[in-house]
């Protein structure tokens, strides 16, 4: 059966689902009536809604109860207020003053950025929240120095655009005078110097086997220690509000809320779960056929720099979560991060060329 829907229908539904979001409670036709289209009879309401219903974006819970919105009901309304200013004009202007004072306030180094934005996404919406620093492994490798040490061991220094990587010593066997040492850097550089750590992932290095030759026991090595780094930060994810989720009464059951908290507790499934969306600005995903969280829906902003993903900001939420409030302030922490990355970056790129 289509679903084109007259602008009357498009009307009740977004009341309806607006209605069911502030109230909990299961919504009647007088109310929409008095509350949105007094111009329209209770009687023409209630024969829409019936409408609504066949067409599978509301139910009724009970004969004598009103109606709840269904999955479609809240894509159609996020649709809605995603094509408008709503979620703009969902936060007053005291509010996103607020909010990025209080982000620049609490950031005191970009490292902590993830963190402060989580908590402050969070405490705006009164939802579990959630960041992913995807801009950890965006560092390009300038150099790879060896520093001869006495006992057969050098310092491997990593330096990237970013900064110190590693400074970690390291064994070699066999005679270490200082001619190879310098041979061995110099190799290295030719292997990792411009590469971006990202590229380590599917790094072949059978690909080098005779470059390589008599230098593999220190390739190994610094490969091993960037490998290290690589893997302790991919995709790292802050959650705060845990516990936030179990205030609503969509969560009252207890194999509900166990079930939310184990998959917000495994931040390497709450990256996977996630990661598909890295390329998508502003992704709605609402019940578990879309997110595979039960009763729950999951909004996911993309931070960019220079056109490129550097990071995600999300909620996770009851389907009956209030869509514009997030979104809104989604979007206002999305350009405050975007502009805090993007600051620190410049004035990175400017202090070196100082130097």
């Amino acid at each position: 059966m289509s679903k084109e829907l007259s602008e009357r229908k498009k009307k009740i539904l977004h009341a309806l689902v607006d209605l069911y979001i502030s109230t909990g409670q299961p919504v009647s036709s007088s109310d929409i009536q008095s509350k949105y289209l007094p111009e329209v009879s209770s009687a023409t309401v209630r024969s829409e809604l019936s409408a609504l219903e066949a067409l599978g974006y509301i139910e009724q819970p009970h004969t004598s109860a009103g109606r709840v919105p269904l999955k479609d009901a809240y894509k159609f309304y996020v649709d809605n207020i995603s094509n408008s200013s709503q979620s703009q004009n969902a936060l007053t202007d005291r509010e996103t003053e607020m909010i990025r004072d209080r982000f620049l306030t609490r950031l005191e180094r970009i490292e902590d950025m993830s963190k402060a934005a989580a908590k402050i996404i969070s405490d705006a919406t009164n939802y579990t929240s959630f960041c992913i620093d995807k801009s950890a492994l965006n560092i390009e490798i300038e150099e790879v120095k060896l520093v001869p040490l006495k006992g057969n061991k050098a310092v491997v220094l990593i330096v990237t655009d970013k900064g110190m990587l590693a400074n970690k010593a390291i064994d070699i066997s066999g005679d270490a005078d200082s001619e190879y040492i310098d041979s061995a850097s110099m190799l290295l550089n030719r292997v990792f110097q411009g590469r971006n750590l990202q590229e380590l992932e599917n790094f072949d290095a059978a690909e080098i086997e005779t470059e390589i030759k008599g230098f593999r026991e220190i390739f190994d090595e610094v490969l091993k220690i960037l490998r290290v780094y690589v893997s302790s930060h991919t995709d790292n994810v802050v959650v705060e509000g845990a516990l936030k989720m179990l205030d609503y009464p969509e969560y009252n059951n207890v194999e509900d809320a166990k079930n939310f908290l184990s998959v917000i507790s495994d931040h390497d499934g709450m990256a996977q779960l996630l990661s598909d969306d890295g390329s998508i600005e502003l992704s709605v995903r609402i019940g578990k056929e879309d997110n595979g969280v039960e009763k729950c829906a999951i909004v996911t902003a993309a931070y960019k720099v220079d056109g490129e993903v550097v990071g995600q900001a999300g909620v996770i939420g009851p389907e009956r979560m209030d869509y514009k409030k997030v979104i809104g302030v989604l979007e206002l922490m999305k350009k405050t991060m975007s502009t805090v990355v993007d600051s620190s970056k410049n004035h990175l790129t400017d202090g070196r060329h100082e130097d």
